[in-house]
């Protein structure tokens, strides 16, 4: 479904793909508009699915349906609602004070039985999230639980109902990215683009489980003064034409060059030099996409005297050239 969307659409849809689903507002008639955006379902393989949606919501939504035992990535870019599986509150984004950048958040579910989902939006409310589904089917077709290494997942997915939320790594808004806009490709060749981008995701979900050192993508490594430094350097990065330097960045953000190198390497898994590199070249991207520039402004825009180095980083990182990107307008 895409643009607006009506009631009876709406619930019709949500119905198709679970019974359960049930719209709880008693003042919302079938022919009302309660969304605009899009939102869609794609299936990868045998118990492996991928949900996307960007959606704004026209008036008050309150709905609740059954979900099914399965294991769940939740991946939020944008916005939020209030909303719920089980006892557990979904984490949901947030923006930086004075911006526009939203910080993405990330949750691991698994539900052992059917549980209770809620979700609670109001006028006004826009949220643009990725979820990926894993049922048992695909976990048993692929042996997952067959390594001895697994013993980690074994225990996360022993209780009835679990949760491990984090701060997605840049690799992972990348391919999560890249996975709500393949490029143009015959069907069989989408389905291991998706698949190889879905397990991507998947593995970096899994590591958390693995490894309780602090991680990349584990925002609770960093204390609350220091995810305040963060915040602000990140801020700083975003909204100036001209990147400060190293020394002067570490300055406004009240830490030395070495604590703000650890900090970006706790929070992103990168150095600033890389994380300044993937923000131009995602801003290239928008302007590719959105603003029809050329591939040479893109380039410049970016950072790069040369086009041609501008489109392999450009690739690298997500995953079709520069042109693609500029062919979706």
């Amino acid at each position: 479904m895409s643009s607006l969307v009506k009631a009876h659409e709406f619930f019709g849809q949500m119905q198709t793909e679970n019974q359960t689903f049930r719209l709880l507002n008693s003042n919302i008639g079938a022919g009302d508009t309660v969304l605009h955006g899009t939102f869609s379902k794609t299936t990868i393989r045998n118990g492996l699915t991928a949900h996307y949606s960007d959606v704004t919501n026209l008036c008050d939504l309150h709905t609740e349906a059954e979900s099914a035992p399965h294991l769940g990535i939740k991946l939020f870019f944008q916005g939020g609602v209030s909303a719920s599986i089980g006892n557990q509150d979904i984490p949901m984004p947030h923006r930086l004070e004075n911006s526009d950048h939203w910080i993405p958040s990330a949750t691991l579910f698994y539900q052992q039985e059917q549980e209770l989902f809620r979700r609670r939006a109001t006028v006004g409310d826009r949220l643009r999230k990725l979820t990926i589904k894993i049922f048992p089917e695909w976990l048993e077709s692929g042996d997952v639980f067959g390594d001895a290494g697994a013993h980690s997942l074994k225990l996360f997915t022993s209780t009835r109902l679990a949760a491990r939320s984090w701060r997605p790594s840049a690799q992972l808004v990348a391919l999560a990215t890249q996975a709500i806009k393949p490029p143009p490709l015959e069907p069989y060749l989408k389905r291991l683009y998706m698949e190889s981008r879905a397990l991507g995701i998947i593995a970096e979900a899994f590591s958390l489980l693995v490894d309780r050192r602090p991680t990349p993508a584990l925002a609770t490594s960093l204390s609350a003064s220091e995810n305040k430094r963060l915040r602000r350097a990140e801020e700083l990065l975003r909204n100036c034409d001209s990147p400060p330097s190293l020394d002067e960045l570490a300055v406004e953000a009240g830490v030395s060059v070495n604590t703000l190198q650890r900090l970006f390497h706790a929070a992103h898994g990168m150095t600033v030099f890389h994380y300044v590199r993937a923000l131009k070249l995602g801003q290239a991207r928008t302007a590719l996409e959105n603003d029809g520039v050329t591939i040479a402004q893109a380039a410049y825009l970016a950072g790069y005297t040369s086009p041609a180095n501008f489109a392999t980083a450009f690739k690298r990182l997500h995953g079709f050239s520069p042109r693609e990107a500029r062919s979706r307008r």
